[in-house]
């Protein structure tokens, strides 16, 4: 009986010593992995930059949604990723409003704006003080924002344009309509953190915020033009889209049908890629001008 106890433990502590030995190759073969899809995701943030370089948007719409599925991918097996979070914000963002706002606003815009929204609260997620940030009034959500930082402002900001574009969509619904603050509570904040982000992005959405209200809902006309002026100057005056949104949001306001055209006219006749990464984004404006000054007379 002795014996058999004995040869029993000789058996286990061999057992235990095989375990112990191969717990080594598990964790590595689990760092690797990880080490794999990191590396995958620093890839895929260069060829976003690619992306935004393509001067053919066709080719761009056809490729972008290929690369989406693939972060989404690999966002299964990495869930908490804050690169690849930020990138899927991001590409759903420029996807729905590069390519479908203007074709397809009700349906797959306002989905891929929500989806973009949703991957930016998942990477702000990760601090306490923003989980849950969709959810909080906006006394809470002021308090939780005292808590960013640099490094916080491009899931920050993806998170208010998703958001505000899809209330953009959503004007005949009140609910979408009273989280509106919400997104001018963050874009503050990021134009706080990072001024210049995305082509002064914030600078922008504030042009186009207090030119689209009336003036008895907070819109303020000399505000939009000091906003897209100040955009302006943090790009050099180079980024082609600046323009379009002046014209759509601030000259329209203004009801100035000379500076519309003019802006318009800036847009198809300037050169598009003059900053790194807007050569996409500077294509699309040349096509939504043309766009726009076939409506000018919807307009004034």
């Amino acid at each position: 009986m002795k014996a058999c106890s004995t040869a029993s433990r000789r058996t286990s502590l061999r057992s235990g010593l095989r375990f112990v030995l191969f717990l080594p190759f598990i964790f590595s073969a689990c760092s690797l992995k990880t080490l794999a899809l990191r590396g995958t995701a620093s890839l895929l943030d260069k060829g976003a930059d690619a992306l935004y370089e393509e001067s053919d948007p066709k080719f761009a719409q056809e490729t972008m949604g290929s690369q989406l599925k693939l972060i989404e991918a690999l966002l299964r097996n990495d869930p908490d990723n804050r690169k690849l979070l930020v990138l899927a914000a991001e590409g759903f963002g420029a996807y729905a409003f590069l390519f479908l706002q203007d074709e397809q606003p009700e349906y797959r815009a306002k989905n891929f704006y929500l989806r973009g929204r949703d991957y930016a609260l998942r990477a702000l997620a990760r601090k306490p003080a923003f989980q849950k940030l969709a959810d909080l009034d906006a006394e809470s959500l002021e308090r939780a924002l005292k808590s960013a930082e640099k490094r916080d402002a491009p899931a920050l900001f993806w998170t208010a344009f998703n958001w505000s574009s899809w209330i953009n969509l959503s004007r005949n619904s009140t609910d979408a309509v009273a989280q509106l603050p919400k997104t001018v509570l963050i874009m503050k904040k990021v134009s706080q953190l990072q001024p210049g982000y995305h082509f002064a992005g914030a600078e922008l959405f504030f042009g186009s915020y207090y030119a689209s209200r009336p003036a008895i809902l907070g819109g303020d006309i000399k505000k939009a033009k000091a906003h897209f002026a100040q955009a302006h100057g943090l790009t050099g005056g180079l980024f082609l889209m600046a323009y379009v949104l002046e014209a759509r949001y601030y000259a329209v306001a203004a009801q100035d049908q000379t500076l519309y055209k003019e802006l318009l006219e800036k847009v198809r006749l300037g050169q598009a890629g003059a900053l790194p990464k807007a050569r996409l984004s500077d294509e699309v404006a040349k096509i939504k001008a043309a766009q726009l000054l076939s409506k000018t007379d919807e307009y004034f």
